[in-house]
């Protein structure tokens, strides 16, 4: 788990992560964890893979942050939503571009990610990763906008 999602809450909002009831905070600390074994169980027993972690951010958004691989790949397994969107509008497709973390965006792409939706100040998952300089991901972002 990394400071900015551990103790400090979230890097983009600034915000300390609420306090959630078991086992919703089980599952969160999972997933930052990259523990898969423990998320799948946890879902398996009923959380449900779209869960709200405060300001809307989902096992998905915590673990395209976090880069946990194998964690993104138990939640699409699942059907997690890749259209859910944080406070901010942030999309898993808003995330990966942040991140800059390619072998997840060829995942989201992979399972019908949007590079459409816009958060809330109108930027796509693109327009974030050419803003930000995000070189990992630009590329895969504007073959796959030719594409779509």
């Amino acid at each position: 788990m990394t400071k900015e999602t551990g103790g400090n809450g979230c890097q983009q909002c600034k915000k300390t992560p609420p306090t959630l009831p078991e086992p919703l905070a089980a599952l969160r600390e999972a997933v930052l964890d990259g523990r898969v074994a423990e998320v799948e169980e946890l879902l398996a027993d009923g959380q449900s893979v779209d869960a709200d972690f405060g300001s809307g951010a989902t096992p998905m958004h915590m673990a395209i942050q976090e880069g946990r691989v194998e964690v993104v790949k138990a939640l699409l397994a699942r059907g997690a939503d890749l259209t859910s969107v944080t406070r901010a509008g942030w999309t898993p497709g808003h995330m990966v571009a942040f991140a800059n973390n390619a072998e997840i965006a060829e995942l989201l792409l992979a399972a019908g990610m949007s590079l459409s939706a816009t958060n809330m100040h109108g930027q796509t998952p693109l327009d974030l990763a050419e803003t930000h300089n995000k070189t990992e991901v630009l590329a895969l972002f504007k073959k796959a906008d030719k594409k779509g």
